[in-house]
């Protein structure tokens, strides 16, 4: 294959790849299966687009390109069929003999990957984007050999996979009860189409700059069920320590559409579990994480199917909530990222209970960082088309960089305010998941999203929270109390009470000789709001200390103050303000203020 020939080849991949980023919104439109989450177009789009970014035409060889896209195709993977895709691409790249003809070469290679694509998967199904891999790699296989011209192998395979695409609405159940064909199987046949319409004429597919409309809504499916499994979750793991074969039969125990791409040096996963957390537990201690995410994919359900409200309400894993509320009230919520040592956790979706508690006793280092731009970039995207508006309420900003980056990137999109706007609550844990749940219940009461804007700004100065401290350390490490205060506390052997100041920083507003005598000094100042009648709510949260909550609830109860909820602390709450801490937050009347 001369140098035009090989340049001929990589660019009708590229121009197959931006064929499928153009065809993003049909895909994700007649997305069924597995899940009808409406995702497939956006995930073989951000695959594509990857490959777009990161490969180059001045290649060497040909294997060198398929390496360059297989690469980059690994990072950019993203569900199902981009896992499947991915694999594919790999396939191709690993099995290319570059002592063969080129004919002979791509043909044996894209069989093999063919192959391997099946293989990635745990339970392949027919019907689906593997059909009609194997249908063109065979076809053009079959053509090659009868007509020894590339060319025309191309285009007799890419007929011959259309057929197999519009079989695939015969070939299961929930496609032909939706008259659909596979989603991920159009992918790759508008993949192979951009390929072929380059190669074979020159043609070339237009970069279409996606336009935004608010009616442009995906179409909802009658027929979709609710997802078996509550979270879609993609990891990259590095040097796996154990054998592959059992590596893969532990992960299946975790959920299914299991999907693996690589080996025991690098491997990307994609399931469906309910555990992500656990999983992820396993995977720590069997070889590197460098990448993490989850979706959940009940959320998107029941948005798509039983939308509660035309507003949206986003805040972020720093807010404590009732376990159950965000799914409840379809509240969206963007994970802040623990460093614990040398590991990256998502808050509330990839650190289990146990193993923080662990970390927190015998880890040397533990921090929190602000959600990842690609997180919070996805996060709007998937928001735009299935609301009319959107709230946003951040942790402080006094302690985090998560409201100033939220706003970067609404500005950087060139969002308009009057469809989102962000609050910064100036407060955290307890009281601003206090804030988000008042935000849910004016949403539901079907007030006006600039009514529900100007009610938050003044609702997040009514909230209060006190946090009786066991260890001030972490506190003094992380930033939330000055260093010269925290250390005058801690060789005086006592037990801080910590608030918020009203711009919502850290304050130190008094000190006890145990954490008992925190709670009693907080005791009478809940006393003193409940006898001036100031009280609305009291809500209680606790980092892995609930008996101790518990009582405290009853001694506030035996006051005559109902505290309407209990909740276990988030993870970043427990590396800041330490183990067994306690914290009270609750509303106080309007009229008070």
């Amino acid at each position: 294959m001369n140098e035009s020939e090989q340049t001929d080849l990589l660019q009708g991949f590229l121009n197959g790849a931006q064929e499928v980023v153009n065809k993003k919104r049909e895909l994700n439109k007649i997305n069924v299966f597995p899940v009808a989450d409406g995702d497939t177009g956006s995930n073989l789009a951000a695959l594509m687009q990857t490959i777009l970014d990161q490969v180059s035409l001045k290649t060497q060889t040909v294997k060198e390109g398929l390496e360059l896209v297989s690469d980059a195709a690994m990072i950019g993977a993203r569900g199902n069929s981009g896992m499947i895709f991915a694999q594919y691409f790999y396939g191709l790249s690993s099995s290319y003999d570059a002592t063969l003809t080129f004919d002979q070469a791509f043909v044996s290679a894209a069989k093999e990957a063919s192959k391997k694509a099946y293989q990635a998967v745990l339970d392949p199904k027919e019907g689906t984007i593997l059909s009609v891999m194997h249908v063109w790699s065979e076809q053009l296989a079959q053509e090659i050999a009868t007509k020894g011209s590339f060319n025309e192998a191309l285009r007799a395979a890419q007929l011959k996979t259309k057929e197999a695409l519009e079989q695939t609405q015969f070939q299961m159940a929930i496609l032909k009860k939706n008259k659909l064909v596979d989603a991920g199987a159009k992918g790759f046949y508008y993949f192979i189409t951009g390929l072929t319409d380059y190669v074979c004429n020159g043609t070339t597919v237009q970069n279409l700059p996606e336009s935004f409309d608010q009616q442009d809504v995906i179409e909802e499916h009658l027929l979709s069920e609710s997802p078996t499994y509550r979270y879609c979750s993609e990891f990259i793991v590095k040097n796996i320590h154990t054998s592959f074969e059992t590596f893969k039969d532990i992960l299946a125990s975790f959920g299914d559409s299991l999907v693996i791409l690589g080996d025991t040096k690098q491997v990307k996963i994609h399931i469906h579990t309910n555990e992500p957390a656990n999983l992820m537990t396993y995977l720590v201690s069997n070889g590197q994480v460098t990448y993490q995410k989850v979706d959940d994919m009940k959320l998107q359900y029941e948005i798509g199917q039983h939308p509660k409200a035309k507003i949206a309400i986003v805040t972020d894993s720093i807010a404590d909530l009732p376990k159950g509320f965000d799914l409840e009230h379809q509240v969206h919520i963007l994970p802040m990222n623990l460093l614990i040592d040398d590991e990256t956790f998502l808050d509330k979706l990839t650190v289990e209970p146990h193993y923080l508690q662990q970390k927190l006793a015998t880890a040397s280092s533990m921090s929190t960082a602000q959600p990842t731009i690609k997180t919070v970039d996805a996060l709007l995207s998937f928001l735009e088309g299935k609301y009319q508006h959107v709230i946003v309420i951040s942790v402080s900003s006094k302690l985090s960089g998560t409201y100033q980056l939220i706003t970067q990137r609404i500005k950087e999109k060139n969002l308009d305010s009057d469809w989102i706007q962000v609050i910064d609550s100036k407060l955290n844990s307890i009281a601003q998941g206090l804030l988000v749940k008042r935000a849910v219940e004016l949403v539901e009461s079907g007030q006006s999203f600039h009514q529900i804007v100007q009610e938050l700004s003044s609702l997040s100065k009514r909230i209060f929270i006190y946090v009786a401290v066991a260890d001030l350390n972490p506190m003094i490490q992380s930033g939330r109390i000055p260093q010269f205060l925290g250390k005058f506390a801690q060789t005086l052997s006592v037990h801080p009470i910590v608030s918020l100041t009203d711009e919502g920083e850290g304050k130190l507003i008094g000190a006890s000789f145990s954490q008992k005598q925190s709670i009693n000094k907080i005791t009478k100042k809940i006393m003193h709001y409940a006898k001036n009648q100031q009280l609305e709510e009291v809500y209680l949260t606790h980092v892995f200390n609930e008996p101790a909550a518990k009582h405290w609830q009853q001694q506030l109860s035996s006051q005559s103050i109902l505290v309407e909820a209990i909740v276990d602390s988030s993870a970043a709450i427990a590396i800041s303000a330490g183990q067994s801490s306690l914290a009270v937050a609750g509303v106080l009347k309007e009229e008070e203020i």
